[in-house]
């Protein structure tokens, strides 16, 4: 599934709110204070604790995987990790976006079509999988986060890859996490 539109439609008369736009490297010190506001936006917003919960567990895997799989581009700084949080009526979008080798692609766009094929009870079983006979890589992970972050929103993920040059392309991914009935 690709991203068909990152921004709001203009002829869409649905409000948003950009709660965090971060442009620029990440620390763990970085991720921390982004969760950090994010949890305490949310508290404003009377988002309870279930809401809460999911997109805590969705950003925490989206800003590890940009600030532990990315691949920088020495020579060029417009590609820079992003992260966006957004607040729409019906659900809280977030959107991350980072360079990568173009020959990561491949099996990480296999993994993304997987867990999008899947249910809850598939992502499940692939979760389990996946910990019993996942490679562990050198920046340890295994593709956990993809499946967690899925299993947790419940929802599709969105995805893209935009070409930056033969070597690199720039991946964001776009997570929704729905809230119609469960804002308190």
């Amino acid at each position: 599934m690709n991203i068909t539109n990152l921004a709001s439609n203009s002829n869409n008369p649905v409000e948003k709110e950009v709660l965090i736009d971060h442009y620029g490297p990440l620390s763990y010190e970085e991720i921390g204070f982004l969760l950090n506001k994010m949890t305490s936006l949310l508290v404003r917003y009377n988002f309870g604790i279930t809401i809460r919960k999911k997109v805590y567990a969705a950003m925490v895997e989206s800003l590890e995987n940009i600030y532990k799989h990315q691949d920088i581009i020495h020579d060029n700084s417009n590609y820079q990790p992003k992260f966006t949080l957004i607040l729409l009526p019906n659900q809280i979008d977030l959107t991350c976006s980072n360079s990568v080798l173009k020959i990561k692609t491949t099996t990480l766009r296999e993994r993304l079509n997987k867990v999008n094929q899947l249910d809850k009870k598939g992502l499940k079983e692939f979760y389990k999988e996946v910990i019993l006979n996942g490679n562990v890589t050198q920046k340890g992970g295994a593709g956990l986060g993809i499946i967690n972050i899925a299993k947790v929103t419940e929802n599709k993920l969105e995805f893209l890859f935009e070409d930056i040059d033969d070597k690199f392309t720039y991946f964001t991914l776009k997570v929704k996490v729905s809230v119609q009935s469960q804002q308190n």
